[in-house]
């Protein structure tokens, strides 16, 4: 017998892993690979590996004219029994976290605001790998910084996608990102969606059943927000994660697994006993969901996260993690093009979980706290809805583990003017005029002084800005996103206009 190695695959010379590594270079994309390293930043990063290296090579300003030596950040103290709440209502403590040019810190202003490499500063990224370590254990990923998940998307993007590729996401998803790929000639394939997220055998349908001949090359990447999936807010069963990731090894997909709600879980069944004996950090490692990362021993999960929706948006600042040699030819892009992430970013961060500011454990205390926070603020939201609004039968929604979002289905089929042609199969395009009533409704609630973002604002577009003809998805736009991280105030008025201003709706 004659054994011919599949092309994805190459031998591992760890012979521990008993496992095939796959050969990810054909996803890269003509511009990724057509790229040469920026040669100053390939003789910058050979000359950090010897201390004491004189360096007149580089064009820094010298530290000793840096217009800055010291930086003070005033934050909440993680000694508070529930920090979230105590900074909310200003009751708390405050403690101070200091960046120094000239005196010990955990990252010197020397160094965080001095030219680096892409991937950002050593430390930055060694604190953030330990973070992934402790709670996603993925085996020989490396960590490399962004300017936030949108940064890191739309590099990704030119890192795997060619004109004329087709790329997999859910069929409703975050449109500023997916029309940012529209430009690079990328075309979206939606995947069909319920309650609990994406459907896996969709996902295989489509790739199995894929036509080369007439549609190209077969999608060879998924975009996926797996934890309050932006605009459902539905988060992926384990079940269904290990269903997905089975599906793209036997396909061949890379997972871009964009997570910037992960942190943000609700109901979670927290041990008492653990935070006593081990700390927080691991009492919610032991709660939080698995990720794809998590699952990932063959390099093929590029996952994405941000400290925007747990510390501040305006940081601009997140972190990829990937194998080696995704990172070295993500690094290769950053290096000519945005740079390295800011300093002040890097340094805060270095500050905040090292071991004169919040810690590792400290950090996850405070994730911890605002979790219940925004449980708090779910609870008020969900509450209200039903006394103000799921009474009628004409709007309805499922409770969101995590994240952000509510996403309310619109019981259309009760609207007098509503209207379905009665024989479907043979139509291309919508059969009933959903649309139409969306964008009424819609501008109804708008004059009535309320924002929900409607569901076609989500619904997966081409480059002409259409939604294919093909999938229907205008007959299932009849959804709203809403936010409950607001005030109380905020929740209690803005559903009671949705309430009266739906029944009125309804009325005509």
């Amino acid at each position: 017998m004659v054994y011919v190695a599949s092309p994805y695959y190459v031998t591992t010379s760890d012979l521990s892993s008993k496992r095939r590594q796959p050969d990810l270079s054909r996803h890269l994309s003509a511009e990724a690979r057509a790229r040469l390293p920026n040669p100053i930043k390939s003789i910058w990063k050979v000359a950090q590996v010897k201390p004491g290296t004189i360096n007149m090579g580089n064009g820094d300003p010298h530290h000793t004219l840096y217009p800055i030596c010291e930086m003070n950040f005033v934050v909440p103290s993680i000694h508070e029994q529930d920090p979230v709440q105590a900074w909310r209502v200003g009751t708390g403590e405050q403690q101070t976290v200091s960046s120094y040019r000239d005196e010990p810190c955990a990252l010197s202003l020397k160094t965080a605001m001095a030219y680096s490499a892409g991937a950002g500063l050593k430390h930055v990224r060694d604190t953030l790998a330990e973070l992934n370590d402790r709670i996603h254990a993925p085996p020989k990923h490396t960590v490399t910084l962004s300017l936030g998940n949108a940064d890191a998307l739309t590099k990704c993007f030119r890192l795997l996608g060619d004109p004329g590729d087709s790329f997999l996401c859910e069929e409703f998803t975050f449109s500023a990102m997916t029309n940012a790929a529209l430009p690079l000639g990328i075309n979206w394939v939606p995947i069909r969606m319920d309650k609990d997220g994406l459907i896996p055998s969709d996902m295989e349908l489509i790739l199995a059943n894929w036509d080369e001949d007439s549609r190209g090359k077969r999608p060879h990447v998924l975009y996926t927000i797996p934890c309050s999936q932006n605009p459902t807010g539905s988060t992926l069963s384990l079940e269904r994660r290990r269903q997905i990731y089975q599906i793209a090894r036997d396909w061949d997909v890379i997972i871009l697994e964009d997570d910037p709600y992960f942190f943000l879980q609700y109901d979670l069944d927290i041990r008492q006993t653990t935070i006593e004996r081990y700390g927080f950090f691991r009492a919610m490692a032991e709660v939080l969901p698995r990720s794809f990362l998590s699952m990932d021993y063959d390099g093929r999960v590029m996952r994405l996260d941000s400290f925007s929706k747990i510390i501040a948006p305006g940081m601009r600042l997140g972190w990829v993690t990937c194998n080696e040699f995704l990172a070295e030819k993500l690094d290769m892009l950053t290096d000519s093009s945005s740079q390295h992430p800011h300093g002040f970013g890097q340094a805060f961060v270095s500050e905040l979980l090292g071991s004169r500011g919040w810690g590792t454990d400290g950090f996850m205390k405070w994730v911890a706290s605002l979790c219940r926070e925004y449980e708090r603020r779910r609870n008020l939201f969900m509450d209200v809805f039903e006394r103000k609004v799921a009474g009628s039968g004409l709007a309805s929604a499922e409770v969101p583990k995590s994240g952000m979002f509510v996403w309310i289905k619109i019981n259309l089929d009760l609207h007098p003017r509503y209207r379905e042609l009665e024989d479907t199969k043979l139509l291309v395009g919508p059969v009933s005029n959903t649309a139409e009533l969306m964008d009424e409704l819609f501008r109804k609630l708008l004059e009535c002084g309320l924002v929900m973002m409607p569901a076609s604002t989500f619904a997966i577009v081409d480059r002409s800005g259409c939604v294919q003809s093909d999938s229907h998805i205008a007959d299932r736009v009849n959804y709203f996103r809403a936010t409950f991280v607001g005030t109380d105030e905020t929740i209690e008025n803005g559903l009671a206009i949705f309430g009266r201003g739906l029944e009125e709706f309804f009325c005509y």
